[in-house]
């Protein structure tokens, strides 16, 4: 299986940088119930359209003042990694005219054999143990198991055994009952979704090609407000990943132990 080599590094490298930093990116998704514009040759975004990353790097403000507009806020830092060894996401609210809403997790995942969705938890899930919580949902799926997830097994591939399902609150289902990351098969990662237009895949789905994303916003009239965050964490493996300035590339902290090393060689001919 795929391993988690960007946070795998980040921990070996905290002698030079901050360990367990991960970076998010602002991106946009969604236009005013218009659907999403290319941003690369497509219609302009929408004006009232807003995210900004704060200075800190730990957190955005967003703006989406007309239904159907969308943002996002992404990693791709745990891409590879299983979906099960997601613990919990939390943060501080800087700001908010958005009542009880609060930006809502998505995250694309798939079993490396064609299939793909996005698990999805909204309300107040900040903090929770998301081995345990029930409430998640899934939405964007598609592939080599792609019907209707009404029929029959469409979902059975994000277990071990068991029948996977979709319960009519739109909550991703085993056998029956709401199901937990404890329940997800460790074949499940997390990746940065299917590229270009895909079966199953609407234009309010993440697609800035990150795995792992807070999302501002939606496809009704329910998010015309604004909203801030900082100090983003994401729990994994008994490890707390804040959000933050992205670390050092390799060749970047080859070269700066060789120049140590070079100022410990320089300074031992000296004193010789």
């Amino acid at each position: 299986m795929k391993k988690c080599l960007g946070l795998a590094f980040a921990l070996l490298v905290g002698s030079v940088a901050q360990a367990a930093t991960v970076d998010f990116e602002t991106f946009n998704i969604r236009n005013a119930n218009s659907g999403s514009p290319n941003p690369l040759n497509g219609p302009a975004w929408d004006t009232t359209l807003i995210i900004n990353e704060n200075a800190a790097e730990d957190g955005f403000y967003a703006e989406t003042f007309s239904g159907g507009q969308k943002v996002g806020y992404g990693t791709n830092a745990f891409d590879g990694c299983q979906l099960n060894d997601i613990e919990s996401v939390d943060w501080t609210k800087v700001s908010s005219t958005a009542g009880a809403a609060h930006p809502y997790l998505n995250i694309w995942v798939t079993d490396n054999a064609g299939n793909y969705a996005v698990i999805s938890s909204e309300n107040a899930y900040m903090g929770e143990a998301f081995g345990t919580r029930t409430q998640w949902k899934i939405f964007e799926y598609g592939g080599t198991n792609y019907t209707d997830p009404i029929v029959g097994n469409e979902f059975d591939w994000l277990f071990d055994a068991g029948l996977g399902g979709r319960s009519g609150s739109q909550y991703l289902t085993l056998n029956g009952s709401n199901a937990s990351f404890n329940d997800i098969s460790d074949n499940i990662v997390i990746f940065a979704g299917p590229v270009g237009p895909t079966a199953g895949v609407g234009s309010g789905a993440p697609r800035g090609g990150y795995g792992f994303n807070l999302i501002y916003g939606d496809t009704q009239n329910n998010f015309t407000d604004s909203y801030a965050i900082k100090d983003l964490t994401v729990d994994k493996n008994g490890v707390t990943y804040a959000a933050g300035a992205p670390v050092p590339e390799p060749a970047t902290i080859s070269l700066m132990l060789m120049g140590l090393g070079g100022l410990v060689a320089r300074q031992r001919r000296k004193k010789a």
